[in-house]
């Protein structure tokens, strides 16, 4: 009678860290209550693909690159031709439907950035947005919860858009916008997506 019960939880299990690890990063951990994105092993920078302000006309630089352990997203901001901003994305596989925060392990250079989500709302690609601070050369944690995110469409806040939900989620991503030209420098050692 046990058995008619494990084998088909353990099969449950099976297949939904399948999912998540499909396409992600060759290094997902799974620990207790969350999933965990790392870069500790190989380059995995091919996954983060740019979106500059190129794509408007701007003159800013930026990328992602693997380096001792640690995704760098890395660049120069220009405001020349009314830009002002950098970012990287990548896609996510399904995600399970417990979780319900996200917490990241960065090193900073003292800018602002955005940790943003990628969601699909009424057939419309929808950035959820929340702002982080960081202070140079210091590893930091930072944790959010889904709610914390704002969603944003071609850069202005949708005050009436439904709250971010893990099930319409297909990219996570960092990006940097300034009103002034910088260069910058994020380290990004792990994303950990927490269950409930």
């Amino acid at each position: 009678m046990l058995q008619r019960y494990f084998v088909p939880v353990l099969g449950i299990l099976v297949v939904s860290t399948t999912i998540f690890a499909t396409g992600v990063n060759r290094v997902v951990t799974m620990k207790n209550t969350k999933l965990a994105i790392t870069f500790e092993q190989g380059d995995t920078s091919d996954e983060w693909q740019a979106l500059n302000d190129g794509v408007m006309g701007g003159l800013s630089v930026g990328n992602a690159k693997h380096k001792d352990q640690a995704l760098v997203f890395s660049g120069r901001l220009s405001t020349e031709n009314y830009g002002g901003f950098s970012s990287v994305y990548k896609k996510l596989s399904l995600l399970p439907e417990t979780v319900n925060s996200i917490s990241i392990r960065i090193k900073g250079d003292g800018n602002p950035y955005q940790l943003r989500m990628r969601s699909k709302v009424m057939d419309y690609n929808v950035a959820y947005k929340v702002e982080f601070k960081t202070e140079v050369d210091k590893v930091e944690v930072h944790h959010f919860n889904l709610t914390d995110f704002k969603a944003s469409f071609r850069g202005r806040i949708i005050d009436n858009a439904p709250v971010l939900t893990v099930s319409g989620i297909s990219h996570v991503g960092f990006l940097i916008a300034t009103k002034q030209p910088r260069d910058f420098s994020l380290l990004i050692y792990a994303l950990e997506f927490y269950r409930s």
